[in-house]
């Protein structure tokens, strides 16, 4: 371990010892509560308190951690509820955040909450049997530093009196899934700081409504009521209004004159209505609007107008899960979001987009400002031709849950600069992923976690998959879902998948069984070949020496007789190296005593091959000498000329061999040849220090040259041997 390491780790160990995690401090929450760390808040915990029948009734809450932020008691019988039951929290100053769920409290104290000054959230849900006046009695005390109250499922058919909250910061009022039958604002009217008031999931409806006293509102929640008419705002002056979330009501038309008067609206949420046609300009009045939702619709629209989107400031619509054909759309009003300069995200996701490409051409390609297109279940088999070129500001594309076999040329769709950073192309039926289809522009250009390919028809083919195999893992980090990329066998009755991120490139491209076939059989070829080879090196002096023979034999090769004829009476054959002992030695002596000698480096004629030469002189010689000596069993010419040798006297029948050795020959030289030679006939030995026998060598090689050629009883011995 380096030095810098060993820093790093000691850093980590202090840091640790005093910055211990949430949940591990030296306080831990009561028996039968859990702790997690609160979200946004780095060293604050939630604790979660659960009574699933087992703790007895108690009147109090327990002591928790100093690091608690938000605390969860829920399930527990506390009946009546007074300052008791929260004074162990009094001194717990970073508590924020209190819920209190199904807790069976039938009373509760006005001054209940009287201690708890750092509060900021309050819930108390499912608790049917509280006392709605008492709530109010609680609310007058409570600190006036709250700034969100959620009051759920508590049945309640009034809201409690908030007067007591006047001077509170409280800003987030949340009173969902009562049973409210109307909406007073009157009730509210004290709540000068309140901004957000959601009355969701109650029974109101369009009649005895009165906004009055709501007027500082920017968001208005109203969603799951039994609205059949879309508010009168116009009665009133909501110069704040900003959003109104108004799902899931009763709605079965959407009328312009409904937004005359919210000309502050920035988002509208107008999900869940059973509504048939949208009409041309209905959204126009709303001249600051930013974001629209108009989602499951029940599957009951059937008509657009070309203008029913027009709007000069819409820059997010939302218009998915309507299970709308496109496909049946007047195909001269394609063009419905032309009318909307400013849109930057579109969502037409779980739509019928059947179209032709120049039709959905058509429809997209006036989106110059979109910068997130969201096409999700749409039924789409192609992805249109010059796609960012129409939608040059595009930087999310979202076309997963489609057809789409990936089959479309890569930079024709794409083009080559990378703009899009995020692609989500999962569960289609995409096979093949290639430079093709997905140009490396393209790859390069997206984001940490901008591709997805889960849930696709991947091949685990080799030629198919390797390319893409190599980019996911140069590019790990830019894969999403990577768990989920899975690639098929190409294999008969093999349904199976495989993680194409995890597979080995040994499993992905596994050997060929011909690819094999042709390995180990050009392998054995190559060694056929080398061993071939190698034994005509090692044999070539033999092989060369064959080829002679069948040449002169060829050419009729003649059996010259011992006469006069011969131009030379001895060959002498010899090594390069003993070249000092035969002009020393053996050519002055024995062309003193008349013999006339062939001597390659003084006789053999100029220009002419030197194999042509050994043999033609040799046929012209009458008697062979052999000058054996260590050089000459090394030499590969004097094995070539003493193999030629032997033939000519196998052909002839004649021994006109003579043998004479200069040194002692080294067994590890002697080849088959020469041990013949050595133990199978009579040679002459040369002596370096003693007279006689030099005498002795030079008497035997001179009876040799005085045999006849007639006498032929040494030679059938000698040929004996060879043969």
């Amino acid at each position: 371990m380096t030095r810098a390491q060993i820093l790093f780790l000691a850093f980590v160990l202090v840091y640790e010892s005093v910055h211990p995690k949430p949940c591990e401090r030296n306080e831990k929450p009561p028996d039968g509560c859990t702790c997690s760390k609160y979200e946004g808040k780095q060293y604050y915990v939630t604790i979660k308190c659960v009574n699933k029948g087992e703790s007895p009734r108690s009147d109090t809450i327990p002591s928790m951690p100093n690091n608690t932020y938000q605390l969860i008691i829920q399930g527990f019988r506390f009946i009546n509820v007074t300052k008791k039951t929260f004074g162990n929290l009094r001194r717990l100053s970073s508590l924020h955040v209190l819920n209190l769920l199904d807790n069976n409290i039938i009373t509760i104290s006005h001054d209940a909450l009287s201690e708890l000054k750092h509060l900021k959230e309050l819930e108390i849900s499912w608790e049917i049997q509280v006392n709605r006046r008492e709530i109010s009695e609680m609310l007058s005390y409570i600190t006036r530093n709250i700034t969100f109250i959620k009051f759920s499922h508590n049945a309640w058919d009034q809201p409690p009196d908030f007067a007591g909250l006047w001077n509170a910061t409280l800003r987030n009022l949340t009173l969902s899934y009562n049973h409210f039958t109307a909406l007073e604002g009157s009730n509210y009217s004290s709540l000068n700081q309140l901004r957000k008031l959601d009355v969701s999931y109650n029974g109101i409806t369009e009649n005895g409504n009165n906004f009055t006293g709501l007027e500082n509102i920017n968001e208005l929640v109203l969603d799951g009521n039994w609205f059949k008419e879309f508010p009168k705002f116009c009665d009133y002056k909501f110069s704040n209004l900003s959003t109104i979330s108004f799902k899931n009501n009763k709605l079965t038309e959407f009328r312009s004159t409904y937004f005359q008067c919210l000309t502050n609206l920035q988002a509208l949420n107008l999900n869940g209505h059973a509504i048939r046609k949208l009409y041309n300009n209905t959204f126009t009045n709303l001249t600051s609007l930013r974001q629209l939702y108009i989602k499951r619709l029940a599957g009951q629209l059937s008509h657009i107008e070309p203008e029913a989107f027009k709007s000069n400031s819409l820059q997010e619509l939302r218009f998915s899960y309507n299970g709308f054909f496109f496909s049946d759309f007047p195909k001269e009003t394609l063009v419905m979001f032309k009318y909307c300069p400013k849109l930057t995200l579109l969502d037409i996701s779980a739509n019928h987009l059947k179209l032709k490409e120049n039709e959905l051409t058509k429809m997209i390609k006036n989106l110059k400002n979109v910068t997130t297109l969201i096409i999700r279940n749409t039924g789409l088999h192609y992805l249109p031709r010059n796609l960012t070129r129409h939608l040059p500001m595009l930087r999310k594309l979202d076309a997963s849950d489609n057809y789409l076999n990936g089959s479309w040329d890569g930079n024709s769709v794409f083009g080559n600069v990378p703009s899009l950073q995020y692609l989500d192309l999962s569960k289609n039926y995409i096979e093949r992923i290639t430079e093709h289809n997905f140009p490396l522009t393209l790859l390069n250009g997206l984001d940490e976690g901008g591709l997805d390919l889960s849930y696709n028809k991947l091949s685990c083919n080799c030629d198919d998959a390797l390319w893409f195999y190599n980019w996911m893992h140069a590019n790990e980090k830019k894969l999403s879902h990577v768990e989920n990329t899975t690639c098929r066998l190409n294999v008969p009755l093999d349904a199976s998948t495989r993680n194409l991120f995890y597979l080995t490139e040994k499993e992905l491209c596994p050997m060929n069984p011909a690819v094999f076939i042709a390995i180990v059989s050009s392998g054995t070829a190559l060694l056929v070949i080398f061993i071939t080879f190698a034994a005509l090196y090692k044999l070539r002096w033999h092989i060369r020496h064959w080829l002679y023979v069948i040449k002169y034999k060829n050419k009729g090769y003649e059996i010259i007789p011992d006469d006069p004829d011969f131009k030379y009476d001895v060959f002498l054959v010899y090594a390069d190296e003993d070249t000092k002992f035969i002009f020393d030695i053996v050519v002055p002596y024995l062309e003193g005593k008349g013999c006339s000698l062939c001597v390659r480096c003084r006789d053999f004629e100029i220009g002419k091959l030197y194999c042509d030469n050994i043999v033609d002189n040799m046929n012209l010689s009458r008697r062979i000498l052999l000058i054996l000596s260590n050089n000459f069993a090394k030499s590969k010419w004097c094995e070539f000329q003493m193999n030629f040798a032997y033939n000519r006297c196998l052909d002839e029948k004649i021994n006109n061999i003579i043998v004479a050795v200069w040194e002692e020959i080294s067994y590890k030289y002697l080849s088959n040849t020469l041990k013949v030679l050595l133990t199978s006939y009579d040679y002459a030995l040369w002596s370096k220090s003693d007279a006689t026998g030099r005498s002795l060598f030079w008497g035997k090689i001179l009876r040799k040259l005085q045999f006849q050629s007639g006498d032929t009883e040494c030679a059938n011995g000698l040929l004996g041997v060879l043969q």
